[in-house]
């Protein structure tokens, strides 16, 4: 029996030089041992969140315009631009995704109902510019996406934070706090969820969270965000 045992130890050891000899003859180096430096990305952007609107939104050069439909909605709105550098707050801001997205139906392509323009129709269709829709209505939604709070990864948990936003009181009917609820979803993507309350139907995830900006917290999204219940 020990024979037998010695004998495996022998043919295991055997097994280890030939398949050093065969990383040898293919050409391979040894892996070397190396320290492990992790390193975390720093979410701050050294800028004010009006900035970093007008740095994505007309940069054609450098192919970045990810807010170019939300800098037109400011603009047609003429909703005051220094909010966008009032401190303290929490910005969600719109990726074209979430103004204008389009799937194939029937191989026709068809704006969807999780857009700004799919959800809110304009003589029962969706509009395909801002000046579609009245100026105080494209205001006042903006106004909403501006929380009062400057909310990320910093101070969220899996508990929601029912937040104000600078919508006026009463405008939404749906909504006449204008609230906004921010938790973080504890599962393994760990994402920051807006306004997942008991029977909520608008609830999102935040594409690109945590960006900290000079003024506040900024939250991407890419989906229209709306308050509802069932």
């Amino acid at each position: 029996m020990k024979k037998i045992e010695q004998a495996g130890l022998w043919f295991a050891f055997a097994g280890f030089l030939i398949s050093v000899a065969s990383c040898n003859l293919a050409g391979l180096k040894m892996q070397e041992n190396a320290d492990y430096h992790p390193y975390v990305l720093d979410p701050h952007i050294d800028k004010t969140t009006w900035q970093f609107i007008k740095d994505r939104s007309y940069n054609f050069a450098a192919k970045d315009t990810i807010f170019k439909l939300m800098r037109q909605a400011i603009e047609y709105s003429g909703i005051d631009t220094n909010l966008y550098i009032k401190t303290n707050c929490t910005f969600i801001l719109l990726h074209n995704d979430a103004i204008f997205r389009t799937t194939l139906v029937n191989s026709v392509p068809t704006i969807t109902d999780d857009c700004y323009w799919g959800k809110y129709l304009v003589n029962g269709k969706p509009g395909t510019k801002w000046s579609d829709y009245p100026k105080e209505q494209v205001k006042n939604y903006l106004l909403y996406l501006i929380v009062q709070g400057a909310y990320s990864f910093n101070n969220l948990t899996p508990t929601n934070v029912t937040a104000t936003t600078l919508q006026p009181l009463n405008y939404d009917p749906l909504n006449p706090n204008s609230v906004m609820t921010l938790r973080i979803n504890n599962d393994q993507n760990y994402n920051i969820r807006l306004n997942d309350f008991s029977n909520s139907v608008g609830y999102i995830n935040v594409r690109t969270t945590n960006i900290l900006a000079i003024n506040g917290a900024i939250q991407v999204i890419d989906k229209v965000l709306y308050y509802q219940t069932k």
